[in-house]
């Protein structure tokens, strides 16, 4: 299939990241001099985890041009109610969007979001419903997808209520919350509905298991980055976990009961080529699929909407594929 290709600094030729890009790839370089293989073992992974939430999170900006109302509810879920954030532009029937914020399943927030729902909700003309799943390693899998699939059921039951449209649902993440955005697919097919319309998966982590790098050797910008320990001990009760299909959508065999599908990636995100790969499986499940890449960017740079013009630009890129 083919890869659309955003434009960087060198334009569709890949190899310079922006300048701004730069300068964080910088910093991330020197902190990752602490954060060698042979270091991180020795550090406590609750220490780790408390690094990764101070570490997420970017001060960016609302984007919304029209009226968008933002509503606080908790709706009931599979272990306690789940804090959700409803972002409703005018308009009635509206397709109704699940978003699930990254964070490597242990950190991030709905507070780092809540722009990017605000400016999805507002160019894309959909209610956005911003979930507020549990992070590992409190509670660990499945507590945090299941979260999330129960907001699905409550959207697709209680849509008409919010104006609304049930019969056209999508779910969307980033990284973390692109697994879980993939995998609320897959949950729904074995458990027979809510259906869902379509699904935006922006960087995504589609693979723990360790299979794609087996398959297809290292990715790209991975070198000597191995979380799968981390991960292991974290996310999961034990190894084995790491490689259900709910953990790992990439293990998956017959991907052809899955939505159509908008993968967006970045060239310098060290799981880029796995989100790819993804893309490519969808597509050849016959899949209605678009990839995009987005050239001189890294993971995580949908955060910086309002901030930076190539966040605004991804919206805008969400907000056409959902007009189809």
């Amino acid at each position: 299939m083919n890869i659309e290709i955003r434009p960087g600094p060198l334009g569709e030729t890949a190899g310079e990241p922006f300048p701004e890009v730069r300068e964080e790839m910088d910093r991330m370089a020197k902190a990752g001099r602490f954060m060698r293989p042979a270091l991180m073992r020795l550090v406590p992974n609750q220490l780790v985890v408390r690094m990764m939430r101070k570490m997420f999170g970017f001060p960016n900006k609302d984007i919304a041009k029209g009226r968008v109302e933002t509503r606080r509810l908790s709706i009931p879920g599979p272990g306690g109610d789940v804090p959700i954030r409803i972002y409703t532009p005018q308009g009635t029937d509206l397709p109704i969007l699940l978003y699930f914020h990254g964070g490597g399943w242990v950190a991030g927030s709905v507070d780092a979001v809540e722009n990017i729902g605000r400016g999805i909700a507002d160019r894309a003309g959909c209610i956005v419903i911003n979930v507020d799943y549990r992070l590992a390693p409190e509670h660990k899998f499945p507590a945090g997808l299941e979260d999330c699939y129960a907001a699905v059921k409550w959207a697709a039951d209680h849509g008409r209520e919010l104006a609304g449209d049930p019969t056209r649902i999508v779910v969307a993440g980033d990284s973390a919350g692109g697994n879980f955005a993939t995998v609320c697919c897959l949950l729904a097919h074995e458990r027979g509905g809510p259906g869902i319309a379509h699904q935006v998966l922006i960087y995504p982590g589609v693979d723990l298991s360790g299979r794609y790098v087996e398959q297809h050797g290292p990715q790209a910008g991975a070198e000597g980055m191995d979380m799968g320990d981390f991960m292991a001990s974290v996310y999961v009760d034990g190894p084995e976990q790491l490689s259900d299909p709910r953990v790992s959508p990439w293990v998956v065999d017959d991907l052809s009961f899955m939505p159509p599908a908008l993968v967006m990636t970045a060239e310098f995100c060290f799981i880029r080529d796995q989100g790819e790969g993804y893309a490519r499986r969808l597509h050849e499940a016959g899949v209605n699929t678009r990839l995009l890449r987005y050239n001189g960017l890294n993971h995580a740079f949908l955060d910086k909407v309002g901030v930076w013009p190539y966040a605004d630009g991804c919206i805008e890129d969400i907000a056409d594929a959902l007009a189809l």
